[in-house]
């Protein structure tokens, strides 16, 4: 091979080489959203108009048929991720009409998640050229922001009320009436919405709070109705009630969203037996102590304690209610009841019902009156000795023996 035939084959390959490294620069004129405000849930036409920009020397590819230019979307960061659906990204293929700083539009299709939240969305726009249906190594890219201004389904309990407006420790039968609304933009169905578990309430009815909502168009909203009871046990102050939404969208896609609401528990008084006192025999007459503590956190005034029993009890009282007054949060007070316990009285321990009525602190602003239902026990321990009888029994025996020895003496005296 000689020099010239060398030199003419090394500026081939240098031909060949220029002609397929093709560097894409991708300038983007301008942008366009169809429609303009973007809500959750919408889908929208992303038009873009861009040049490519490679300089005109490369020329030559502009003209060929062997040579593509292909334009796609990407989302850019996770939130586009999670919550954009790229329905077409891929820009059309314009064989031979690319030409240097020419400019071309093109139109994608992304639909936004009912769910998603308002905010930048970030998208990558990738150019790159292509050559007989090869990528070349060569790629660009411009970024660029999607604003979405509006939820398209924001369901919430914006307020509520409960009946009564003060919620003391155990309370039953609490209406708690919760306004929910759909501030979104778009149609919510199928909505229930659940009270979850708690350790201090619990349902008042079968239906475990959990309320069937129906539709809530954009914009509308409804009241429902929860009925709790409140443990006696419940500390005052601030409990977070935590509720969650299930519900569908126009496109039947399910969702569950959960919130929380600020349940407040007033203080109050709570009443208690601490302990009690109480044994006698059958046929006699006792006294059953009992001491009641104020376990809670406010005053308990006009504090009156009543005992009660069964009808079959082999028991008689004079006097059932022992006033007691005011009691302080850990004070402790004493009722005694004076107990008449039948000869017919079982020998073991029996069970009374204890009945507590108490009015709420008036310096606190507390009217409310409480009535707690406690026990206290009393003892029967063996039969009452009866001295009447056995008095009556000594003096039969001694009559007894009297006219007996007697008679002994007069039939003696006769022999």
């Amino acid at each position: 091979m000689n020099k010239q035939t060398t030199i003419f084959l090394l500026l081939g390959a240098l031909m060949v080489l220029f002609s397929t490294a093709v560097s894409a620069t991708l300038q983007l004129d301008r942008l366009q959203f169809d429609p303009a405000i973007i809500a959750s849930g919408d889908e929208v036409d992303i038009v873009v108009q861009f040049h490519e920009d490679s300089g005109y020397s490369n020329i030559a590819k502009y003209n060929s048929p062997d040579y593509t230019f292909q334009v796609m979307l990407e989302a850019d960061d996770d939130l586009t991720k999670d919550y954009i659906t790229i329905q077409d990204s891929l820009g059309n293929q314009l064989a031979g009409t690319i030409y240097p700083n020419g400019q071309y539009n093109q139109v994608f299709r992304v639909k936004v998640k009912n769910n998603a939240p308002a905010g930048n969305y970030e998208f990558k726009l990738v150019g790159k050229w292509f050559y007989k249906g090869t990528a070349q190594e060569s790629t660009d890219f411009m970024r660029f922001q999607m604003l979405v201004k509006k939820e398209g389904i924001v369901l919430n309990v914006n307020s509520f009320e409960t009946l009564p407006a003060q919620v003391h420790s155990g309370d039953d039968f609490v209406e708690i009436i919760a306004h929910v609304e759909n501030t979104g933009e778009k149609d919510a169905k199928n909505i229930q919405i659940k009270l979850k578990e708690n350790s201090f309430l619990e349902p008042s009815y079968t239906n475990n709070n959990l309320i069937q909502v129906g539709q809530l168009k954009a914009g509308e909203s409804k009241d429902i109705h929860f009925y709790v009871d409140v443990n006696e046990t419940a500390t005052p102050g601030v409990l977070d009630l935590d509720y969650f939404f299930q519900y569908q969208d126009e496109d039947n896609n399910n969702y569950v969203k959960s919130g929380t609401l600020p349940f407040l528990i007033k203080s109050h008084p709570y009443l208690i037996v601490s302990s009690y006192e109480g044994a006698g025999k059958a046929g006699s007459s006792s006294e059953l102590k009992v001491y009641i503590k104020n376990t809670g956190s406010e005053s308990a005034e006009a504090v009156d304690v009543r005992l009660i029993k069964q009808n079959s009890q082999p028991f008689d009282f004079d006097v059932r209610s022992d006033y007691i007054g005011e009691l302080e949060p850990g004070e402790e007070g004493l009722a005694i009841f004076e107990i008449g316990v039948a000869s017919s009285a079982s020998i073991k321990e029996h069970d009374f019902k204890v009945f507590i009525r108490a009015k709420g602190d008036s310096d606190a602003g507390d009217d409310n009156i409480y009535t707690y239902n406690r026990r206290a026990k009393f003892k029967v321990t063996g039969k009452k000795i009866n001295f009447l009888l056995i008095i009556g029994l000594l003096a039969a025996a001694g009559i007894s023996y009297y006219y007996l020895s007697k008679k002994k003496i007069l039939k003696r005296l006769r022999k």
